[in-house]
């Protein structure tokens, strides 16, 4: 048995992944680039000093974090095709702390109406995946979750409905229809939408990932318990969820191919 790892989501599954824990640096360093660590080469990226998030290590769980002003930070990449989806399925995943600024705060958006997770500046958790901004949304209530505190949230549409979970709990609003075009062609920002514009985030961000497909239950519960155990969030899972006790595993199991025993994932 080993840890399981995004890395074994089905095939096509993940598109992105960003951790804090891949940058190599000091505490109090300049972040001028957030690699991919999917594998497919989305690396964001700031190149103007000013506007550089910065890392701040050991801080969650012994692990580091990246840390936003809320003023002008933020990191970009370029058009990601596989989440030009259309009126297909993607999802994300992510964990964060925001600051209470009483404004929009964006974790990550590509174009922040049609798709992202948005801190609303009433205090709701929004999961945007189709359009229309918070008017078409899951969302938690600003009263049912702590912009104080780290938080584990994850969301998906498929077949046009929209869900987000909180702490492995679904959200106050979820399983909303949502068929609007993700066919934006916008850039993928993490924490904002431009520098400077309203959204700046402020606040911690350890961990995101994104995928331009469909992602069931089964993975999305994996997801969550790697997270919640990788970052020491366990104690925020619901009781009866399946990673509650224990991180998500997988094993090798000897398979036979071409008359010859070769290695096969068990997950």
């Amino acid at each position: 048995m080993a840890d399981w790892i995004p890395t074994y989501l089905s095939s096509g599954t993940l598109t992105a992944w960003y951790k804090a824990d891949s940058i190599s640096g000091s505490d109090g360093d300049s972040v001028a680039a957030w690699s991919d660590s999917s594998g497919n080469g989305h690396t964001t990226a700031q190149l103007t000093a000013s506007r550089q998030p910065t890392l701040q290590t050991n801080e969650l769980n012994s692990k580091s974090v990246v840390r936003f002003d809320g003023t002008n930070d933020i990191l970009s990449d370029g058009d990601i095709a596989a989440l030009d989806v259309g009126t297909g399925d993607i999802w994300m995943a992510a964990v964060f702390k925001s600051t209470d600024t009483s404004a929009e705060q964006i974790v990550f958006e590509k174009n922040h109406t049609i798709f992202g997770v948005v801190v609303a500046g009433d205090g709701d958790l929004q999961f945007r995946a189709g359009g229309s901004g918070a008017s078409n949304a899951a969302e938690q209530n600003n009263g049912n979750w702590s912009r104080t505190a780290f938080v584990i949230a994850t969301g998906a549409r498929v077949s046009g409905t929209l869900s987000g979970f909180v702490n492995g709990s679904a959200a106050d609003t979820t399983g909303v229809t949502n068929t609007g075009s993700i066919n934006n062609k916008n850039v993928l920002d993490i924490g904002g939408r431009a520098a400077g514009a309203t959204g700046s985030f402020n606040g911690d961000i350890a961990e995101i990932l994104v995928g331009g497909a469909t992602l069931d239950t089964n993975q999305r519960q994996k997801i969550e318990g790697y997270l919640a155990h990788r970052y020491g969030l366990s104690d925020n899972l619901p009781s009866d969820h399946p990673y509650k006790s224990s991180k998500p595993t997988f094993r090798l199991q000897p398979r036979i191919s071409s008359g010859l025993v070769d290695g096969g994932l068990i997950q």
